[in-house]
């Protein structure tokens, strides 16, 4: 069997970029979805693992272009044998002074819910039948443990809305393709990647994105593989209250 081929949304920085990275010092074949080809980190990696990384200029809100993306990927490899859905946006700060309701962003509420949501349904649409035709597929969605009901707490508002949708449409698919493709074998998960020092991360940070994309690996890569019927796990592989 060759290198297993992985894909990456959101791959510009952050734990898409250690992901990536890490998925190439694994020896697997990576593609990575950006939205700037010429990124001086993704370039890096390029560089550095010549031959083994595709770059694909993508804004996964998108539709066309993301359906050129995987007719792309589509043309150079057989199969994706896995891809972790990481491509997101956060607005707003737990220290800012509003009213929730009132003064909402209307428009930075639709982005959000356009990328965290839309975007992963329309990668894949596009990219699920690349994910059929592995021996061993996976997907990995990145959602938050912001993307459950609780009593308590306002701050983030539209990335909550967006991750707690992000969560029912990864079960709903999941539950389909239990029900109507058991054969397939697809293994997906609903990931919260822990509090990370990223720009997106950065207020509540408690882990380094390296040691987030550490975990996902083992679980992509089935040393630790959590039977759940609802699989919303941390990057551990610990279940998440839902």
């Amino acid at each position: 069997m060759g290198a297993k081929i992985g894909c990456v949304t959101g791959a510009d920085m952050g734990l898409g970029w250690e992901l990536t990275k890490l998925g190439l010092e694994k020896g697997y074949d990576m593609v990575a979805l950006v939205l700037r080809e010429d990124g001086e980190k993704i370039c890096g990696l390029s560089a550095a693992y010549p031959g083994k990384l595709t770059i694909l200029g993508v804004d996964v809100t998108d539709e066309g272009a993301v359906e050129g993306a995987a007719a792309t990927v589509a043309q150079k490899f057989p199969c994706v044998d896995f891809i972790v859905n990481n491509a997101g946006v956060l607005f707003g700060s737990k220290y800012d002074k509003i009213d929730e309701i009132v003064d909402l962003d209307v428009a930075k509420f639709r982005r959000t819910l356009d990328v965290n949501v839309t975007g992963m349904a329309i990668v894949l649409k596009y990219f699920m039948p690349l994910i059929y035709k592995s021996a061993s597929p996976v997907v990995v969605n990145i959602t938050s443990e912001a993307g459950y009901l609780a009593s308590g707490g306002h701050n983030y508002l539209s990335y909550s809305v967006s991750k707690y949708a992000a969560n029912m449409y990864s079960q709903k698919i999941l539950n389909y393709l239990r029900s109507e493709r058991p054969d397939l074998h697809v293994r997906l998960f609903m990931m919260h990647p822990g509090r990370m020092q990223t720009v997106m991360g950065a207020e509540n940070a408690q882990i380094e994105p390296s040691e987030s994309a550490r975990g996902i690996y083992r679980v992509i890569d089935g040393e630790v593989d959590p039977q759940l019927d609802i699989p919303f796990i941390n990057y551990k592989g610990e279940a998440m209250p839902h």
